[in-house]
């Protein structure tokens, strides 16, 4: 089934009762409704646009099998006063957010601890180590199947210096028995001939998978799982019918859908969502902005990260994608692509040849969790209400196993790992007004 086709079943399923309501299209929704399709129950995923437009196809393309290294960590909080005066930094903060962001930063800053640090990061790849273990059922006879592919990625370091400063990330790998080579030049050479010559080490993580679209990968899971009866209301999630502690249905811009379980997996917007069930949780948006260069006179065989400038190059179909700056700045303040020239400077620092003519400039907006580890389980005070967001830059990664452990929730299994460390509840944040935005 083709995208011309699985548009036509947008809209559908609002008259009709449904097992299962998913909100939100993007990699985690889509998984979670396929898991739960397979289980036997009929599914219904409301999304306003299109699956995989947002985040989930606007990423580094990386199955990051195995990682375990959060985003907060002892180094990262001692580089944040610097890199927000840097012109080049990767990180920008819209001061006016400050006042709002302050909590979340607080958290954060408790969270990059050495010693939480530790305990994340056994978190972080305990779902990390499972992540085709997850997508496995899922790709087997998929057109989305052959867009998965082996190799790795590439994390490139320009001076001896850069590499021997971030050596914590690197430890920490190797403290939780991670896959990986350090190459040098020659190494590096030998790996990709377009990369001799620029990088003095890398890190060649041997465990993850990476696809060159990520937006068509998801998009060819949602078409299987409409091929196997599934639909797509495109509206949006305003919020919910409840009643004696369950939800009963979905409130959306165009109808409502009653529905015997509701899961929540609306990525940067599931705060809102959540908040309408009177249970708040510490989650803010990264904003991430990239670029596609449809013609950049570089071929590359796999994802490179240039760590130096927080760079991210993914090869596509037709071009190469570049990412690498996150702007804290809230879910809804319109976006500054000026800061996608911070990115392309950092590329042809290291890329001086690369053309950058008919570039395209994005940003989307990526569900952060302080923890760097993403939200699974009941809704506080609802019995058939499930949360599934908060994944960070690991999206792509952990959409399968996130959708596999919801199923095994709904069904009352056992899960496949403790979820404890996931659960909504972890930062014990006082429950808001029910019905507030």
């Amino acid at each position: 089934m083709g995208r011309e086709a699985m548009s036509a079943t947008f809209g559908a399923g609002a008259s009709h009762p449904v097992d299962v309501a998913v909100i939100g299209g993007g990699i985690v929704g889509i998984c979670t409704a396929l898991y739960l399709q397979r289980s036997g129950r009929k599914v219904t995923v409301v999304e306003p646009g299109s699956p995989g437009a947002g985040a989930s196809g606007h990423n580094g393309g990386v199955f990051n099998v195995g990682e375990c290294v959060p985003t907060g960590t002892p180094g990262v909080i001692r580089s944040v006063p610097r890199m927000l005066v840097d012109p080049m930094s990767p990180l920008v903060i819209r001061f006016r957010y400050l006042p709002r962001l302050a909590p979340w930063l607080t958290r954060f800053v408790l969270a990059s601890r050495a010693k939480r640090v530790e305990e994340i990061s056994v978190a972080l790849q305990n779902l990390t180590d499972r992540a085709m273990e997850g997508y496995d059922p899922l790709l087997e006879g998929s057109a989305a199947e052959s867009l998965v592919h082996e190799g790795g990625v590439l994390y490139t370091y320009r001076t001896d210096d850069g590499f021997n400063g971030d050596h914590y990330s690197i430890d920490l790998r190797t403290r939780r028995g991670t896959k990986f080579d350090v190459l040098d030049d020659a190494g590096i050479g030998a790996l990709d001939p377009a990369l001799a010559g620029r990088f003095r080490r890398a890190v060649h993580a041997l465990s993850p998978r990476f696809t060159l679209d990520p937006e068509r990968f998801t998009h060819e899971l949602a078409d299987d799982f409409i091929l196997r009866g599934g639909t797509i209301h495109k509206a949006t999630a305003d919020g919910f019918e409840t009643r004696n502690g369950r939800v009963h249905a979905v409130v959306t811009s165009s109808g409502a859908i009653h529905a015997d379980a509701v899961v929540i997996a609306a990525g940067a917007w599931s705060r809102r969502l959540t908040r309408r069930l009177g249970f708040d949780v510490p989650l803010d948006t990264e904003r991430g902005y990239g670029v596609h260069l449809p013609d950049p006179g570089l071929e590359l065989k796999m994802p490179v990260i240039v760590s130096d400038f927080h760079v991210a190059f993914r090869p596509t179909p037709l071009g190469i994608q570049l990412s690498g700056v996150d702007e804290l700045a809230g879910v809804d303040a319109p976006p500054r692509y000026e800061l996608t020239e911070r990115v392309v400077r950092g590329a042809r620092t290291v890329f001086p040849e690369l053309r950058v003519h008919g570039a395209t400039r994005w940003m989307h907006r990526r569900p952060s969790m302080p923890d760097s580890l993403p939200v699974i389980g009941q809704v506080p005070g609802y019995g058939n209400a499930y949360a599934a967001f908060g994944h960070g830059h690991k999206g792509l990664c952990l959409g399968a196993i996130t959708g596999k452990l919801v199923q095994q929730l709904i069904d009352g299994s056992p899960t496949s790992i403790d979820i404890e460390p996931y659960r909504p509840t972890r930062f014990f944040v006082r429950p808001s007004l029910r019905n507030r935005r």
